[in-house]
C-alpha cells in the first residue's frame, strides 16, 4: 500500500511546488505597479524597443467569431521605453499603434521576461490578448493567447513580429 501512495505523494508535491512558483509570475501581470516595485532594467528592454509589424496566424483550435476583434492586436506597433502611468498600462512600458496617435480602446503594455523574450499585452480589463515572444535573429516569434472575462475554450495563434522603420516624428 505504501509503495502505491509514495509516487502519488511525490506527484502531488511536485505539482504543488510548480503551482507555488507559477502564481507569483502570473500575479505580477495583474498587480498595480507601485514606486516600491522593482524597476524595469533599461539594459534588458532597450534591445526590444522600436517598431514592429505583427503577423498573426490562424486562431487555434477554431475561430472566435465576433469575439476575434477583442483578441486581435494591431498590425503595426511601437514598443516605447516610456513607463505607463494610467490604468493597466502602469504594469509595464507603453505599446503604441502605428500610425502614432491612432486611438485604441484597450490598454497596452510590454514587459521583458529575460534578455531574449518579451510579453506584449492588450486588455480592456474584460478581454484582450497576450503575446509571448522570443528573439529569433532579428524577428520575435511566439504565441498569442486570447483572454476573456467569460468562460470559453482557450485560443492561441502563432505570431511573428518583424522590425520595421519607425515613422518619423511630425
Amino acid at each position: 500500500m505504501q509503495e502505491k501512495t509514495e509516487p502519488a505523494l511525490r506527484l502531488a508535491t511536485t505539482l504543488s511546488v510548480l503551482l507555488i512558483l507559477a502564481i507569483p509570475a502570473s500575479l505580477s501581470l495583474c498587480q498595480e505597479s507601485s514606486s516600491s516595485g522593482p524597476p524595469i532594467s533599461m539594459s534588458a528592454v532597450a534591445p526590444f524597443a522600436g517598431c514592429y509589424e505583427l503577423q498573426l496566424g490562424r486562431w487555434w483550435p477554431w475561430g472566435m467569431g465576433e469575439d476575434t476583434q477583442f483578441a486581435t492586436p494591431p498590425q503595426r506597433v511601437e514598443l516605447q521605453l516610456q513607463h505607463g502611468t494610467d490604468g493597466f498600462e502602469q504594469n509595464g512600458l507603453l505599446i503604441r499603434t502605428i500610425p502614432l496617435g491612432t486611438a485604441s480602446r484597450r490598454a497596452s503594455f510590454w514587459l521583458p521576461q529575460d534578455r531574449n523574450s518579451v510579453d506584449l499585452i492588450w486588455t480592456s480589463g474584460f478581454s484582450g490578448v497576450s503575446l509571448r515572444l522570443a528573439r529569433h535573429g532579428k524577428e520575435l516569434r511566439g504565441w498569442a493567447h486570447a483572454h476573456f472575462d467569460f468562460p470559453r475554450p482557450p485560443h492561441m495563434a502563432h505570431v511573428t513580429a518583424r522590425p520595421i522603420a519607425c515613422p518619423s516624428a511630425r
